[in-house]
């Protein structure tokens, strides 16, 4: 629906009244001299300060300037303050700007809005992410060695996505150097959980590089016959295509089942890394080019439990240690958990400048990341366990490769002959793929005798199997772009008229194939042992006595289900006008409009097979489109050159990724709930006010306040389905009816030579950021059906259901009310010693909203407090140690006093070399 076919709120008619008003106003002409000040050279001229001789050595120091000349509220951090944290990926870094949180290790929540309230940019550009799970792309990705500076714009500006909730995360990489630069690095690692012994298994020969040789993944020997049978009951041999003794054999002798797993002693962490670079000035203009890679190979050991269904039935007859008032989880693990990680990136960047007015610069990256994790834990099943009798162990590993690879050109043209008009152009291309092969999922029985064990074997229950699942997504980006300013003077008034254009297109092709082998059809004297290695070695697969059936009939049975294979596209066509500006060097204007045309479709197809799962007619349903005009105002008034007020407006959008509106399950990563969409689902409306007070003083010392507000249509949230079975509780993406957040944002940097003289070499910086929403779903039970109530019905296949939602206002979905960062910083006077200490904590957010009466599972405070030392024996060289969760601290998710999730993270160290020649 367009905006001017709906009503607004009298705050959004009167503030995009106000943006088309100066949109047509900066077209009117101005007889004067012209002067140029556009965003772009600001840019570049920020790009090119260093800051020298600061007792800050560089840190927030060098980016305040930029931050103080964005006409829009925006927090910026540069690879200095990165380098002084010891954060080494995107992620980490940024959960020490004000009022961001770090959820899950990769996904940033800005103010408190889940990460699809906030997107991200690579160089101003769109990109792809590997993960199914989030519509946004996981920032761990992203190593600190390639990044110049992180840009977190909150207040929305027309030549921004309108896709804009929280924020805009502009990832800005290195650049090409001015002078030559060639350095190398090399590291070493150690967390204290790793001194105890995890579990593991040898994998392929190219694990090392992080990537499977094959290994793992889904033979033809198997892929072939699903293709023929096209039908679950087709691999079981009741259809058309019958499979013989021998045919199965061969499938399940062509997975890969050398996972043991055996026990293992850990080897340190190391990384590793090289930057070269250099520019040429030569009669055709400046040449230059910059290159880097680096390789880092990570273990980790963690003790850990995980609880879900949780409820008051058998509870009774758990030890207390599991049960809290007469409830408990239905299901409960708890043992340990190892994880190797292996990343690494590579980036090109070539750049040619003619007379400072014309630039081309080219950005090639690919960056690699893989997790191999195995976990041994015991499974406490009310249904299943006695305890002394039948005890339940669960063995499962998850092996999964991540790539992103993007391709950049983008040009930037300055025209002093034509009045000093600027063009800038880009183009993109990217590509995203996420690679989970052989996925196993096992469950044992442990049987005792007076309280001894005897021995151990697959749980002998019809229902059980091994499950091994393969999965594959791909993303394609392709986005491309201008943008155009014109400069006037007027007496006591510089203005630049802005226009541009956005275009951005997105293909997905992802597939998920799960097999189960099947308990049931195996013979019982082959069940017992504790390794699948040995249950499932070539002797036994081969032995026919293996078999209950003599054709191995059902020993494999795909759980592959419609529209767990599914194509899907996102197409945005975007043009924006806008005006910049400065009246008396006192007031600074800037707004305007911003249009977007919006297509997306997503469409399944039948299991095991190259056909939709749904008619030509119903594909027409799929199809979300819509169109729609967003406005922009920023004031700001500069008292002084160190003082300044911002006031921002605007409206913005969040749409529905491909994977809301799909009705598949997916695995939420963190909780390991199933979670679905639903092709119902609507776009939020947002309004966004931003105030912010600004006091810039002498040696990058600085303060700012900063109050924001939010009210959003149809906030997008999560749910929990009434119908809850199996081992984990189903969650519905649904459209709430209103929400709201508003809070405070304080930050500052300060010498401590204002306590003495003595203290001129200490610093201290840091954020508060007080906060609090609220969401109203719609679930009450009345007369009137809400949409919420429609989404779930629709979800349910149900015309009728009971509301279940403990709930129906509560806060956001990880919405902490308070996020606090704080560091404290020294150098020496003869600029050989530098040390930080680093705290970071946040408030209990919501993970999953409660149902049924249960209160909401909440992650609790994670006090984070890291310390940094680095020591500069001469100008090429730098040695730093660091030491990361000082306080020991174990990520935990609460709910009716039972932990959901706990996981013991250990106390990392590290040291570093790295020599520049």
């Amino acid at each position: 629906m367009s905006s001017t076919d709906r009503p607004m709120p009298s705050m959004s008619r009167l503030y995009k009244s106000v943006a088309f008003a100066l949109c047509a106003s900066s077209l009117h002409p101005f007889s004067a001299a012209i002067a140029q000040q556009s965003e772009q050279e600001e840019a570049q001229a920020i790009e090119e300060v260093v800051a020298t001789g600061t007792r800050l050595k560089g840190t927030a120091a060098a980016v305040l300037q930029e931050r103080q000349n964005q006409a829009f509220v925006a927090d910026i951090m540069g690879a200095e303050q990165i380098s002084r944290t010891g954060d080494g990926d995107a992620a980490s870094a940024l959960r020490r700007v004000t009022g961001l949180t770090l959820v899950d290790g990769k996904f940033i929540y800005v103010r408190g809005l889940g990460e699809r309230y906030s997107s991200t940019q690579l160089n101003g550009m769109g990109v792809p992410s590997p993960d199914p799970t989030r519509s946004v792309v996981p920032l761990d990705l992203f190593p600190s060695d390639i990044i110049e500076s992180l840009n977190v714009q909150k207040s929305f500006s027309p030549n921004m996505p309108s896709h804009f909730g929280g924020g805009n995360v502009n990832i800005r990489t290195k650049t090409i150097p001015t002078d030559f630069i060639f350095r190398v690095s090399g590291g070493l690692g150690y967390n204290t959980n790793n001194s105890d012994d995890g579990f593991f298994y040898s994998g392929g020969g190219d694990d090392w590089t992080g990537r499977d040789d094959g290994t793992r993944e889904l033979s033809s020997v198997i892929s072939d016959s699903l293709d023929r049978a096209q039908s679950d009951a087709g691999i079981q041999g009741s259809n058309s295509y019958r499979l013989t003794l021998e045919d199965r054999k061969a499938m399940l002798s062509s997975m890969f089942w050398d996972i043991g797993p055996d026990p293992k002693s850990v080897d340190p962490d190391f990384n590793l890394g090289m930057t070269l670079g250099d520019n040429y000035d030569t009669d055709y203009g400046v040449f230059g080019f910059l290159s880097a890679v680096s390789y880092e190979n990570e273990w980790n050991i963690n003790q850990g439990s995980q609880g879900n269904n949780l409820g008051t039935v058998g509870c009774s007859d758990l030890p207390d240690r599991y049960s809290k008032d007469g409830k408990c989880f239905a299901q409960f693990f708890e043992g340990v958990d190892t994880e190797q990680q292996v990343r690494w990136s590579g980036m090109l960047n070539l750049g040619w400048e003619i007379n400072s007015n014309h630039r081309i610069d080219m950005t090639n990256l690919i960056l690699h990341d893989m997790s191999d994790r195995v976990r041994v834990r015991e499974f406490i099943d009310i249904n299943e366990t006695v305890f002394g009798e039948t005890e339940l162990q669960r063995v499962d590993m998850l092996f999964e490769e991540r790539r992103m690879n993007s391709n950049q050109i983008k040009g930037t043209h300055n025209f002093p002959e034509l009045n000093f008009l600027y063009l800038d152009w880009y183009a993109g291309t990217s590509r995203a793929r996420r690679s989970a092969p052989g996925s196993l999922d096992v469950t044992y029985q442990q049987n005792f005798a007076d309280g001894a064990f005897v021995d151990q074997q697959l749980q002998p229950i019809a229902a059980t199997s091994v499950n091994r699942g393969y999965q594959d997504l791909r993303d394609v980006v392709e986005t491309w772009g201008w943008n155009a300013g014109y400069p006037i003077m007027a007496e006591g008034l510089e203005l630049e008229i802005k226009a541009g254009a956005d275009f951005f297109e997105k293909a997905r092709k992802a597939e998920n194939i799960p097999i189960n082998v099947t308990h049931r059809a195996i013979s019982s004297d082959f069940l017992f042992g504790n390794r699948i290695d040995e249950i499932f070695s070539d002797e036994n697969i081969n032995n026919d006595d293996f078999y209950r059936s003599a054709t191995g009939a059902n020993i494999l049975e795909s759980g592959m289900a419609d529209g767990d294979e599914f194509a899907a596209g996102t197409k945005i066509d975007a043009y924006y006008l806008m005006m910049d500006a400065f009246i008396d060097n006192t007031w600074r204007v800037s707004g305007g409009v911003r249009y977007e045309d919006f297509r997306q479709v997503s469409v399944p197809f039948e299991a095991h097979s190259n056909q939709f799962s749904v008619t030509p007619e119903e594909i027409e349903q799929l199809f979300f489109e819509e169109d729609d005009f967003f406005p922009s105002l920023a004031l700001t008034y500069m008292m002084d050159n160190d003082m300044q007020f911002r006031l921002n407006m605007s409206q913005t959008t969040i749409r529905p990724d491909l994977r809301d509106v799909s009705v598949t399950f997916f695995i939420d990563p963190l909780t390991e709930f199933l979670v679905r969409g639903t092709p119902l689902l609507q776009s939020s409306k947002l309004d966004n006010v931003d105030f912010r007070w600004e006091w810039y003083r002498e040696a990058g010392n600085n303060l700012s306040v900063a109050v924001f507000y939010k009210d959003i249509e149809k906030p997008i949230e999560l749910i929990e389905l009434n119908t809850v079975g199996g081992a984990a509780p189903n969650l519905l993406t649904a459209n709430g009816e209103s929400g709201k957040l508003y809070g405070l944002e304080v930050e500052f940097l300060q010498d401590l030579s204002i306590i003495s003289s003595d203290l001129s070499n200490f610093f201290v910086t840091g954020n508060l950021t007080i906060s609090d929403s609220e969401v109203t779903l719609g679930a009450v039970e009345d007369d009137v059906t809400s949409l919420f109530e429609t989404q779930l019905l629709d979800a349910l296949n149900a015309t009728s259901a009971s509301i279940t939602v403990t709930n129906n206002k509560r806060r956001l979905v990880g919405h902490s009310e308070w996020v606090a960062n704080l560091q404290v910083g020294y150098d020496s006077d003869n600029g050989e010693h530098s040390a930080t200490l680093v705290y970071n904590a946040f408030g209990p957010r919501i993970i999953v909203p409660g149902t049924r009466g249960n209160e909401d599972a909440e992650e609790q405070t994670y006090h984070s407090l890291d310390m940094n030392y680095t020591y500069y024996p001469d100008f090429n060289t730098r040695i730093k140690f660091s030491i990361k969760n000082l306080l020991d601290q174990s990520k935990q998710i609460q709910q009716e006093g039972l932990n959901l999730l706990l996981q013991e993270d250990g106390v990392e160290f590290g040291l570093s070399y790295s020599y520049q020649f």
